[in-house]
């Protein structure tokens, strides 16, 4: 029998919190792993044809995280 992080082998018995909780860290670990990829890379990844241009998702990807950097310089401060 397969089971997922969020089920395991009986998807009912699943509490709120339990899903919650998972999901925070699955959407963690994603994060962490996308903020290792270069912003060309993530942008290249992102893009989807017909939308935003790839040079934009760049553009945004390396403003946002400007954006985190001020930010956690300026907590730190």
């Amino acid at each position: 029998m397969t089971t997922s992080p969020l089920s395991g082998p009986n998807p009912s018995n699943i509490t709120r919190a339990k899903a919650l909780a998972t999901a925070g860290q699955l959407l963690a670990h994603a994060r962490a792993e996308r903020d290792t990829l270069s912003p060309a890379e993530a942008a290249r990844l992102a893009h989807r044809p017909g939308g935003i241009p790839l040079e934009d998702l760049e553009a945004s990807i390396r403003a946002q995280r400007e954006r985190a950097r001020t930010t956690r310089a300026t907590s730190a401060a």
